[in-house]
């Protein structure tokens, strides 16, 4: 998958990238219903590492390999899925009886799977 991000600074040999999401909504007449229609409306602004002979205001395309795609949308999808279910399952084999500590463990679960992502998963 390639996509051209717009450098819009360099500072302190750090790129700030911007993709423009409306490229690919244009066309479709319920941009205004659907998900990938409201998310076109917002910019996505981040930085990557300085590449030699990139200014501010130039194009640059960054490619992700299909497999880190996919590695990345199961860690983002499916892996706070299989955390809720792996806790309601601990829960139920703790709680075998109160159905409030199977669904606070299940929640656990969740969540915990979002702590994960967010700081050790880079």
């Amino acid at each position: 998958m390639k996509e051209q991000f717009k450098v819009i600074a360099i500072d302190n040999k750090m790129m700030t990238l911007e993709v423009d999401r409306s490229s690919g909504c244009n066309s479709c007449e319920s941009t205004s219903s659907c998900g990938t229609g409201i998310l076109s409306n917002y910019y996505s602004v981040f930085n990557r590492p300085y590449r030699d002979n990139i200014l501010a205001g130039d194009f640059v395309t960054l490619e992700i390999s299909s497999s880190k795609l996919f590695l990345r949308a199961f860690q983002l999808y499916i892996l706070p899925l299989l955390s809720l279910f792996i806790g309601g399952v601990l829960g139920s084999i703790l709680y075998t009886i109160n159905e409030i500590g199977q669904i606070v463990f299940a929640l656990i679960g969740f969540f915990a799977s979002f702590v994960f992502i967010k700081y050790f998963i880079k």
